[in-house]
């Protein structure tokens, strides 16, 4: 639940992501039925709240935490990390409603992490996961960094395959989870 304080629809500030289709200011420049991405910020809790629950709730095999842990404070982090400058959120939404979601995270060894990538049944099939993994990706090379990493559970053999194809490699193991780097210079 947001504050009461906090607006019922985000700010005219969230910034429209460059990569992919985005909406001029009347709208032109969208594909009909082509989600836009669009960077998040503080004043779109009410995109990315959405966006997350309906992660959880549609694909709870997909992420570590779940409904009850969002309810105990995972909301709460969330939230944080919307606040943090140095963070990325992305949500992509069609028609207004929030159909897919990803973050971009600075670890504390200074690699940024592709972070909680989803994309509604509805929005699949149509490229959108790439989009927002090459979203994240972008924001990434922006840190200077050499590479950037993510973390899948084991068992979620559709989400290796995507990030195998988006040329991720496995770079080692950690409890219930594989880990991926995927280079950022033409190395």
């Amino acid at each position: 639940m947001r504050p009461a304080s906090e607006p019922d629809a985000p700010a005219p500030a969230a910034a429209a992501v460059a990569c992919g289709p985005t909406a001029g200011p009347g709208g032109e420049g969208v594909r009909a039925g082509t989600p836009v991405l669009r960077r998040v910020g503080p004043a779109d809790r009410r995109w990315w709240g959405e966006a997350r629950l309906a992660a959880l709730t549609v694909s709870p095999e997909a992420f570590t935490m779940d409904l009850a842990d969002w309810r105990a404070g995972g909301e709460a982090r969330w939230h944080a990390r919307l606040d943090d400058p140095t963070a990325l959120g992305l949500v992509a939404l069609l028609d207004d409603r929030p159909v897919g979601l990803a973050g971009g995270l600075v670890a504390p060894d200074g690699t940024p992490e592709l972070r909680s990538l989803w994309v509604a049944p509805e929005a699949r099939g149509r490229g959108l996961a790439a989009r927002l993994a090459g979203a994240v990706e972008e924001w990434a090379r922006g840190t200077g960094a050499p590479r950037i990493r993510l973390a899948v559970l084991t068992g979620n053999t559709p989400a290796r395959t995507l990030y195998e194809r988006l040329g991720y490699h496995h770079s080692g193991t950690r409890p219930g989870e594989h880990l991926m780097t995927k280079p950022l210079t033409g190395d």
